[in-house]
């Protein structure tokens, strides 16, 4: 009996670190508080000029700075993004930019190693 409870807690515990790694993961912020997918930037490093209401899927580098237009509003981001993921502009935005979904695929640059 003590052995099976053993193998139990043993399970439990090992399923509860899977789902607290797991949740760590689809975290957008990392463990020092900066975001997974880069950081605000100023419109003086912006390479590109992105309309949002005409634009709904956009391809850069990594590493890249954009800066985002609707209407009279704007921001920059440059993209540093951890895995090279998808990043949804909504995740980015400050509050009220756009609820038009926009998606950025962000690939390697040529600086980075493989």
């Amino acid at each position: 009996m003590n052995r099976s409870f053993t193998h139990a807690a043993l399970a439990l515990g090992l399923a509860l670190s899977a789902t607290v790694a797991s949740a760590a993961m689809n975290t957008s912020t990392l463990a020092n508080g900066k975001s997974v997918y880069g950081a605000v930037a100023s419109a003086s490093q912006t390479a590109r000029v992105v309309d949002v209401g005409t634009a709904n899927t956009l391809n850069i580098d990594c590493g890249e700075t954009v800066t985002f237009r609707n209407g009279d509003k704007s921001f920059s981001w440059k993209f540093d993004v951890v895995g090279h993921r998808v990043v949804d502009l909504q995740a980015i935005a400050p509050a009220g930019f756009s609820s038009k979904p926009l998606k950025v695929y962000v690939a390697r640059n040529d600086g980075e190693r493989n």
